[in-house]
């Protein structure tokens, strides 16, 4: 991961450097929102199908306008970003004995990253610009919860189911396409689509300690998320 984002940085800096005749290059700052959510694949037979939530999240950074013609630009970007959903599942456990309970589950899911964006853009007309490049994103942080219907019944302790799992990936990597609109030569709204193409999470069901085996994922989790932001160059 290291290697990666020194690779990146440096490319970054490449083009930075070398467009130094090709002046203007701006600097600027963006922030908006995620509206992410989940493609949730199942990864054992006989696992019911989930449903799942889109949730909002921040995105916010730094970016810069590198031209390499009047109308072609690269705009390496260095943002915060929030993705992740509440993602619903429910499943069957079936005791020893003539005993079978059903339960339902929701399992909120927010994923921090450094997502870096060497976005590539082309000047359709002089306020609007066609977007596209890939993304890669470093986790920093989670929050996950995990609650069920029926609470589960601790006072019996020849069964006692542990709480679902959701065990995550470092990196998340991805396309981004989309359009900007420029207000003004500095003022701009950017609209994208951002399609993850690696396995970020897991998700793992229940499972009764007893048997202190731990089962294999349930589903695999993608991020996907329409971003819009505001951003302004200096």
């Amino acid at each position: 991961m290291k290697k990666l984002a020194s690779i990146l940085t440096l490319v970054f800096l490449t083009i930075a450097t070398n467009a130094q005749s090709l002046i203007p290059v701006k600097y600027g700052i963006k922030a908006g929102l995620n509206f992410s959510n989940l493609n949730i694949t199942p990864a054992i037979d006989g696992v019911q199908p989930t449903d799942n939530s889109s949730q909002m999240g921040i995105a916010a950074g730094f970016i810069v306008h590198i031209p390499l013609s009047d109308k072609w630009f690269i705009n390496p970007e260095v943002l915060y970003s929030q993705k992740g959903a509440s993602f619903n599942y429910a499943f069957t456990h079936d005791y020893e004995i003539d005993q079978r309970d059903e339960y339902k589950t929701t399992n909120p899911l927010t994923l921090s990253y450094v997502e870096l964006n060497p976005t590539i853009s082309y000047k359709a007309t002089d306020k609007l610009a066609l977007n596209f490049g890939p993304s890669v994103s470093f986790l920093i942080g989670e929050d996950y919860d995990y609650t069920q219907d029926p609470v589960r019944d601790i006072t019996n302790t020849a069964h006692i189911l542990t709480d679902g799992l959701v065990e995550t990936a470092s990196l998340d990597v991805g396309l981004n396409l989309g359009i900007s609109y420029f207000f003004t030569e500095h003022f701009f709204v950017d609209s994208r689509v951002y399609t993850g193409f690696i396995e970020i999470a897991s998700a793992i069901q229940p499972y009764e300690v007893i048997t202190s085996i731990i089962p294999n994922p349930a589903y695999t989790l993608k991020n996907r998320a329409i971003v819009l932001s505001l951003a302004y160059l200096f």
